[in-house]
């Protein structure tokens, strides 16, 4: 009997994906060799490769004043080198990611090509890590400098003698560095020439000299080898060997370089803003010095008192109550502003514009202004964390209505007073008339003592400050016309009615701050890094947090040199480094009804490394 069958088309599989780089097999001259005198490189590979963003890939070290230019040529990678190279230089070309294979683009990373053109072959490294100097978050894709000399104006005019880039993770690798001191910098350059040429460019550097060498370590292995066979061959019985031995490895291994912006930015006028016909908002690029005044342009003269002012907490925006009816009724209004500024020489100079403000009496619903999606925050004082609500707004020519905000809602944090938010500035206050009680039961009310105070920069809010109790339910009682605006308006009856938690819903965090040896400011920060918190400590302490909700807490410390406040950053030329800043090696979370201590010694640690680990004590 006969069995007939078709064969079924179908494509050849080829085998297995090729997921493989490509591997070089030989090069002209050979890699690693020396007394180099070419002008070409020729590097074979065993497959076809592709070149990807080459120009921007490839680094050389040291740089050359022209980039060579790198062609392939099937399995050839051929490199023309279009510079004059120096005497007795040990140079490396890397070529990161440039280089992957032709038909499945599998690359190979970091390939590095090394010669000499001299008979040492130098083989010396570094390494280290760089980071932001205010928040430590890693720099990738920087460029890290080598100097065998330095001058004050050596990294603004002169390539370095050795590079590197960090990776992802911000570690570098310097190589092929000879057995002599260098100058140390990082730079993150934006044009692309190897110097610190701009404004905008971060700049790192250290103060020390760093001269690598080698030393002999002993190291340690331990590995298993076979001590017995069963006869059948089925067991093997493995113990552990011990191998030690020496290697050379470099001394200089674990460099830590901090990069920073200088605060190079002159002071300069931003934008006007009239979000009311009443205010106008001037906002500035940074604090704004007592120079500043500000006089309308108008027909009519105005006195002193034709507006109320309100800074923010930055001092860089400045918000001004028109008062005079003639100056708001107006829809465009023009002003003179004066302030200071530095000319080229960082010299002083009194700076005169004229802006215009102008008032949109009708405005769609449903249109939000550009400024207001951006600067919302900003232009409305955002006093209590949250985004303030919008109000409707009397378009007619005088303002007749005093509403408040306020943050006196349930559940009522323990560690916060009652802060009130009016519409316009005050200008009479009765408090002797505002009542605060707390419920006994559902029919006994008891009054609380309380503290009143109106801020002294932003004469629109008030806060009221009294002793809480947990599980309480309060009632705050402001009668008509206690308070006054300047426009004349007093306010309608206001209740707010709200309640306290329970103390177990709260957890408490003790730190006991260390090897403090300056004045400093400590900041509790949530896991975003928003500060809740700031407190400022002249040596080691203990600050007790109370009243923490359940959530995840960062701790971070800077030394406040100059005691300003804030934090400020570094100057190249003064050699001038940013001011240190700490961070707690671990990110605190908290739980309901904890108490938590922690013994805190002042070491830099980065915020990728923190620690998910909690000590506490229910």
């Amino acid at each position: 009997m006969l069995t007939f069958s078709c064969a079924r088309m179908s494509s050849p599989s080829g085998g297995a994906k090729d997921v493989d780089p490509p591997i070089p097999v030989k090069s002209k001259p050979i890699n690693y060799s020396t007394q180099f005198k070419g002008e070409k490189i020729i590097i074979q590979f065993n497959e076809f490769v592709a070149l990807k963003n080459v120009r921007q890939e490839l680094l050389v070290s040291p740089p050359l004043p022209e980039k060579p230019i790198v062609k392939q040529k099937g399995k050839n990678l051929i490199i023309k080198i279009n510079n004059t190279l120096k005497d007795s230089t040990t140079y490396n070309f890397n070529f990161y990611n440039a280089i992957a294979d032709l038909n499945e683009n599998n690359p190979l990373p970091n390939f590095q090509f090394e010669f000499s053109t001299g008979a040492v072959f130098d083989s010396l490294y570094m390494g280290g890590t760089l980071q932001d100097a205010f928040n430590y978050k890693t720099e990738a894709s920087t460029y890290v400098m080598l100097y065998e000399n330095f001058c004050d104006s050596t990294p603004r005019t002169t390539l370095p003698d050795i590079i590197a880039k960090t990776d992802e993770s911000g570690h570098f690798f310097v190589t092929n560095l000879k057995n002599k001191p260098y100058h140390l910098f990082a730079l993150k350059d934006l044009n692309n020439n190897l110097k610190f040429d701009l404004p905008n460019e971060a700049i790192a550097f250290s103060d020390s000299l760093f001269q690598p060498s080698f030393k002999e370590q002993t190291v340690i292995d331990t590995f298993q080898i076979i001590d017995s066979i069963s006869p059948d061959r089925k067991d093997t019985v493995l113990v552990d060997s011990v191998v030690v031995h020496k290697e050379m490895v470099t001394t200089i291994d674990n460099i830590r370089l901090f990069l920073f912006y200088e605060d190079y930015m002159l002071q300069y006028f931003k934008e006007i803003y009239r979000p009311e016909r009443q205010k106008v908002i001037l906002a500035f690029n940074r604090e704004v010095d007592s120079s500043f005044f500000i006089t309308p342009l108008s027909d009519t003269l105005f006195s002193g008192n034709w507006f109320v002012e309100e800074k923010t907490q930055r001092q860089d925006s400045f918000i001004y109550w028109l008062k005079d009816t003639s100056l708001y009724n107006q829809d465009s209004l023009k002003f003179q502003i004066n302030y200071t500024l530095k000319d080229s020489n960082h010299l002083d100079y009194l700076k005169i514009d004229t802006v215009l403000a102008y008032f949109e009496t009708i405005k769609p619903e449903t249109e939000t202004p550009k400024e207001e999606k951006n600067k919302g925050s900003l232009f409305n004082m955002n006093l209590f964390g949250a985004k303030e609500k919008e109000q409707k707004i009397d378009s007619g020519p005088k303002p007749s209505e005093l509403t408040f905000i306020s943050n006196a809602k349930s559940p009522f944090e323990m560690n916060s007073p009652i802060e009130l938010l009016a519409r316009f500035p005050l200008i009479s206050i009765d408090d002797s008339r505002i009542k605060l009680i707390t419920f006994v039961d559902d029919t006994i009310k008891k009054p609380v003592k309380f503290t009143f105070q109106q801020d002294s920069l932003i004469l629109r809010k008030c806060v009221i400050d009294f002793k809480k109790v947990e599980e309480a339910k309060y009632e705050l009682l402001i009668p008509s016309g206690v308070f006054t605006d300047i426009y004349g308006n007093i306010n309608d009856t206001l209740k707010y009615t709200f309640s306290t938690r329970s103390l177990e819903y709260y957890s408490t965090i003790t730190l006991h701050i260390k090897d403090v040896l300056a004045s400093s400011r400590v900041q509790l920060m949530d896991e975003k890094e928003k500060i809740i918190e700031e407190r400022g400590i002249n040596s080691d302490t203990t600050i007790v947090y109370t009243y923490l909700g359940p959530k995840k807490y960062i701790f971070k410390l800077f030394y406040d040199w100059n005691g300003n406040g804030t934090w400020d950053t570094g100057n190249l030329k003064q050699r001038l480094h940013p001011e240190p800043v700490f961070y707690f090696p671990q990110e605190v979370e908290t739980k309901s009804n904890w108490d938590m201590e922690y013994d805190w010694e002042l070491f830099p640690v980065t915020p990728p490394h923190l620690l998910k680990v909690k000590k506490a004590k229910k």
